[in-house]
């Protein structure tokens, strides 16, 4: 990522949201992998799998986002689920007009769903297959990205991105048919600066953020994101999430923050650092302990006793983070810190995305 471009200083954290959203522009998402469901009853089987209703599709979207759960209810893998375009299915002849669809994940959890897909196939008329070598996933940002939606679609699967705003469309497609779609209206950008978008934006994605085996869909904001419908019928995982829900109580959720080092103004400016290297930032996963809260807010002070950790990282992009924090701590009166790479401490910074819906967490 240039340096020059990315040297970005704003008022207000939640000006970082739109930071990245002037230019048209389009990456590779980094690490994804595509499965292919088809057959007479893959749009039956997909419903009774995850978290979000399959009708959306019928009734016209190109996809959607959602999750996939262990019966528990914590996260196998967040995912995008798109139908797959007739008019492109490579598999002509017996699958050529059954329903076919596209499940883009994390690379790194694609075996774990794949196994689960298959121990919960038994009799359905559906073909599993790793089709990751044929495409690559995109996303496409910017002013005239919307324009893009208007047009047929050049790629075998496509959705507006919805997550939040700003997000562009997002695309499973081939490098052919993804440079005969932008043409040379939008330029080409390394996959991290996608990656810092989302982050900014406070996106959660993929491994680093949906810790599978771990971590629970409201916490990782899915519900936000239009990535679980409460009112459809049961799907393998519910009884947690909705319990969730009506409870109406969640702690924990993924903010974005930022990351500065100890010493340097413990998080005072709000800018974006070129210079913060992967060497510097801490893995996913580490630890967040809380310091401190200002004494003229008393209100928000926790106990000086916390038996377990307020937060733990998630994805980091320079010194842009995602990470898993107590929403009453997130606030200017409160000091935060984890650790990086190189074993510094970091003051930790989060905030709340002016996205969110204006609700009791």
């Amino acid at each position: 990522m240039a340096a020059t471009d990315l040297a970005i200083r704003v008022e207000r954290a939640t000006d970082f949201e739109t930071a990245l959203d002037q230019h048209n522009q389009y990456a590779q998402v980094p690490q994804r992998a595509v499965i292919e469901v088809s057959g007479t009853d893959a749009a039956e089987f997909l419903q009774g799998m995850q978290c979000n209703d399959m009708s959306a599709i019928d009734q016209g979207s190109g996809g959607m986002v959602t999750g996939f759960l262990a019966p528990q209810g914590r996260m196998v893998a967040d995912a995008f689920v798109y139908r797959r375009r007739t008019s492109n299915n490579r598999d002509a002849g017996s699958v050529a007009h059954s329903p076919a669809f596209l499940v883009e994940v994390d690379q790194r959890v694609k075996e774990r769903l794949l196994k689960t897909l298959q121990f919960y196939k038994l009799r359905a008329k559906i073909t599993l297959r790793d089709a990751t070598d044929e495409y690559g996933v995109w996303s496409v940002w910017g002013p005239d990205s919307a324009a893009l939606a208007d047009t047929p679609a050049a790629a075998d699967a496509w959705l507006a991105d919805q997550r939040a705003p700003g997000m562009g469309l997002r695309l499973v497609a081939t490098a052919d048919q993804i440079r005969a779609l932008v043409a040379t209206r939008f330029a080409r950008v390394a996959g991290e600066r996608y990656t810092l978008r989302r982050v900014l934006k406070g996106v959660a994605e993929g491994a680093s953020d949906f810790v599978a085996g771990a971590a629970v869909p409201l916490e990782c904001n899915l519900d936000y994101m239009q990535g679980v419908h409460f009112g459809k019928g049961c799907y393998v995982g519910q009884e947690l999430t909705i319990r969730t829900h009506h409870r109406g109580v969640v702690r924990k959720r993924i903010v974005p923050a930022l990351l500065s080092r100890k010493g340097d103004g413990g998080g005072a400016a709000l800018a974006i650092d070129p210079a913060f290297g992967p060497e510097q930032a801490p893995a996913p996963q580490t630890d967040i302990a809380y310091v401190t809260a200002e004494p003229d807010d008393p209100q928000r002070a926790p106990s000086a006793r916390l038996r377990r950790p307020p937060g733990r990282m998630a994805t980091t992009a320079l010194n842009a983070a995602l990470a898993l924090v107590r929403l009453d701590l997130v606030g200017p009166h409160v000091t935060l810190e984890t650790v990086g790479a190189d074993g510094q401490r970091l003051v930790v910074t989060p905030w709340t995305p002016s996205w969110w819906p204006q609700v009791p967490h």
